[in-house]
């Protein structure tokens, strides 16, 4: 997709956003930087239309909408925080339209822990008004209230990946899976994948896992191991991949129908992902 980021506000002056525990056009750009990295690692064409400073507002907003409609984007994206005293994410959408993706943002954020206050109607916002493409306002939380220090203490990474997930339709309501979560930062640590560790399962983790075999030692293949014991397999989880290992992966393999020699490739590893007993 080519997606179009706004960091919301300028850094000051004219434009500049609200201030209460936390300061509105600092998170916005520690939020939407993240975000704008997530989606270029993954592959999705993202064009910045933050803008540090303007002489009035409405110049800030002109200025924010033009670069957006200079090119034929899917979504413009706008990253905000609230102000007002108040608890929860919510999400501006022209009259309020339950675009699939503002529905998975704010139930993301939901789930670290935040009040939803569900999609609502953005079309007096200028942005959600003169953009052409299909357009999101995000208020991460309210800059004010508790909700701030909760902000502070999950660290911003937290909301863009929420954000990331959102836009992307990346299994928003799918089951956490500690397992996963670990098997995550190992790919991370390893071969430095990008991958969010959100304990959620997707292809992209399918995508970063690589072939392991006989002889191979270390967290992953531990990792392996436990998985294999955790759907009934009796093996010792020492992180060395040996015949006993290699055995099981192979019986493993026989009980799904795959090619029965003994490696963890990309067919195996669906198997492990899905962490499913047959």
């Amino acid at each position: 997709m080519k997606i179009a980021i706004n960091c919301g506000h300028t850094l000051k002056g004219p434009g500049s956003g609200a201030v209460g525990i936390i300061e509105e056009s600092i998170e916005t750009r520690k939020v939407g930087e993240k975000l704008i990295r997530l989606l270029e690692n993954s592959g999705h064409k993202v064009i910045n239309c933050t803008v540090d400073k303007a002489n009035t507002q409405v110049e800030y907003l002109k200025k924010s909408v033009e670069l957006a409609n200079r090119e034929d984007v899917d979504y413009f994206i706008s990253v905000h925080f609230n102000a007002g005293g108040g608890k929860g994410i919510e999400v501006y959408t022209y009259k309020g339209k339950k675009l699939q993706p503002a529905l998975n943002i704010c139930k993301n954020i939901q789930l670290l822990d935040f009040n939803n206050r569900g999609v609502k109607d953005g079309s007096n916002l200028y942005v959600i008004k003169k953009t052409k493409a299909k357009s999101i306002l995000v208020e991460v939380c309210f800059v004010d209230s508790e909700d701030a220090n909760r902000y502070l203490m999950l660290g911003s990474d937290k909301f863009a990946e929420a954000i990331y997930r959102g836009i992307c339709n990346e299994n928003p309501s799918g089951k956490y899976d500690d397992w996963i979560a670990r098997l995550q930062e190992e790919l991370n640590r390893q071969y430095s994948s990008n991958l969010i560790v959100n304990g959620i399962n997707s292809i992209n983790i399918l995508i970063a896992c690589p072939m392991v075999k006989l002889n191979a030692c270390g967290n992953i293949t531990k990792l392996i191991q436990e998985r294999l014991n955790s759907v009934g397999f009796n093996i010792v989880e020492d992180g060395i991949f040996g015949t006993k290992t290699k055995n099981a992966v192979k019986v493993f393999q026989k009980n799904r129908d795959l090619k029965q020699d003994g490696i963890v490739g990309k067919n195996t590893w669906k198997y492990l992902l899905s962490g499913e007993k047959y």
